[in-house]
């Protein structure tokens, strides 16, 4: 099981508390040359951490290589959803664009005025209607014919009356 930077950083703080709080090397070596008594030496070295301690705080510690790992691969993951995010950001429109486009459909017909603008229009059917009613052009040109024959007929007889 690894240790989380909390539990790193909260061991190393009391390490720092502990030993802060204890003598050192100096304070024991200006009580030494003042020829402490035995008894008084080890009342202060009894307040020192023992070296079993030291070896079981050292040993549960995290190496500096697992940490640098652990931040690794944090950087990695929080890289990863930047990139996901920096994607999903891609397919979004911009304001602008959105207030060009809300620009354009302002300036369309509503579906009511189109409605209503389509209801005056021929529809299909009135147009079908229509040209079923109409003569086509072989009946034009029958009649046309016969208005021509008619017009030289009279023009014909004018000349000759003449």
């Amino acid at each position: 099981m690894k240790a989380n930077t909390t539990d790193v950083s909260g061991t190393i703080s009391e390490i720092i508390a502990s030993l802060e709080g204890k003598i050192s090397l100096d304070d024991c070596q200006t009580i030494l040359r003042d020829y402490v008594l035995c008894s008084d030496f080890q009342y202060i070295i009894s307040n020192k951490a023992s070296v079993d301690e030291i070896k079981r705080i050292i040993e549960s510690q995290v190496s500096g290589n697992e940490v640098r790992k652990e931040i690794n691969s944090v950087n990695e993951k929080l890289d990863d959803l930047w990139r996901e995010t920096n994607k999903k950001f891609t397919n979004y429109a911009l304001q602008k664009d959105l207030q060009s486009l809300s620009a354009q459909l302002d300036q369309k017909a509503d579906l009511a005025e189109m409605n209503e603008q389509l209801e005056n229009k021929a529809n299909k059917q009135s147009v079908s209607n229509a040209l079923h009613k109409k003569a086509n052009r072989a009946d034009i040109e029958v009649l046309l014919s016969r208005k021509v024959e008619a017009v030289n007929m009279f023009y014909f007889v004018y000349l000759r009356n003449k």
